[in-house]
């Protein structure tokens, strides 16, 4: 057996005072009484209740608050197996993980700020099942994690995404669009969400040839830009991670990352979605809301495990004995002969 609502069985000690109250009253009353009448003549004459009658009272009324306080802590036991829908939305995120993430006019870094936003979204699911996949690209694109609601595996794989030393140059949107159609394809579902997550310099401009697939699929796609359009430079790192200098062209000049923003905003017009600038972490939030919008759709059913209330039994036998207690007179039931 357990309890829905544990927190009410500590009343149980609140019990403890109230028979210490009951029993000094009884024994005060006896002995006010015994001052005035000794138990013998008492018991010859006196009409009143009878010390049996008393105790058996105080006992039933305890019981009954026993009871009560059971009936409020929920007691389960047995359980109930029922099927119900699963609503949600599927949502795959592209984040880009190419040296021009590293830069820092975000603290502490674009991608360390992409990270974040991705962990407070699935932080911030309202009153659904969403299922997120993950998938980091640069040059190339890689699967972290297919489509699952395990939260906490999936903001692990997050969470430990870094940029390597020995990544690929360049952003290419075309791989990782090509491998989010290719694992959403997987579902069921036909309704899908990509959030592409990057600073949206894609020299080779080749995503243009996957938007009639992502049409086609009815995919929409989300964009959040991520920098200032003021740009940065781009660190060097050595092994340990520590910034030994910065990226710099053939006359020696650091080479600035700019947020490209016309590309995104071109891929968010063609797949019916948004764009959002995220410039701070204060932006999180907008982003949030705008994902929380919208509509979310069967994506399948699950079998629910339930255990079944039971506070009624307690409760009806908590009614019985306050009404037996209430039936039981105070007076003896007995006749004095004439």
């Amino acid at each position: 057996m357990s309890f829905s609502h544990p927190v009410f069985l500590n009343l149980l000690f609140c019990l403890i005072p109230f028979i210490i109250l009951l029993f000094i009253n009884f024994n005060k009353k006896k002995r006010l009484r015994r001052e005035f009448i000794s138990d013998t003549a008492f018991n010859k004459i006196g009409v009143k209740a009878s010390n049996d009658i008393i105790i058996v009272k105080a006992i039933l009324i305890t019981l009954s608050i026993i009871l009560f306080i059971f009936a409020l802590a929920g007691p389960q036991w047995g359980e109930q197996r029922e099927t119900v829908d699963v609503k949600g939305i599927e949502i795959m995120f592209l984040l880009d993980t190419s040296r021009s993430m590293d830069a820092q006019d975000l603290t502490p870094s674009r991608l360390e700020v992409a990270k974040n936003l991705i962990v407070n979204i699935v932080e911030n699911v309202k009153n659904r099942t969403d299922y997120f996949g993950f998938i980091r690209f640069a040059g190339i694109s890689e699967l972290e994690a297919a489509l699952t609601d395990d939260y906490n595996y999936f903001k692990l794989r997050v969470n430990s995404t870094i940029i390597s030393p020995d990544q690929v140059q360049g952003t290419d949107f075309l791989s990782a669009f090509s491998l989010a159609i290719e694992t959403l394809k997987m579902s069921k579902n036909k309704s899908h969400i990509i959030v592409l997550i990057t600073d949206g310099e894609d020299q080779e401009k080749e995503w243009i040839k996957i938007l009639p697939e992502l049409k086609k699929e009815k995919i929409t796609v989300f964009t959040i830009g991520v920098g200032k359009i003021t740009g940065a430079p781009i660190p060097k790192r050595d092994n340990e991670g520590h910034i030994v200098g910065y990226k710099t062209n053939n006359r020696g000049e650091k080479i600035r990352t700019i947020l490209d923003e016309l590309s995104l905003i071109k891929i968010k017009d063609e797949t019916g979605g948004a764009y959002f600038r995220l410039t701070d972490i204060s932006g999180i939030e907008q982003i949030i809301n705008g994902l929380n919008k919208y509509e979310s759709t069967i994506l399948g059913k699950r079998v629910s495990v339930k255990k079944i209330n039971r506070y009624q039994y307690p409760l009806s036998f908590a009614l019985l004995l306050l009404i037996l207690e209430m039936l039981i007179s105070d007076r003896k039931l007995k006749w004095k002969k004439s």
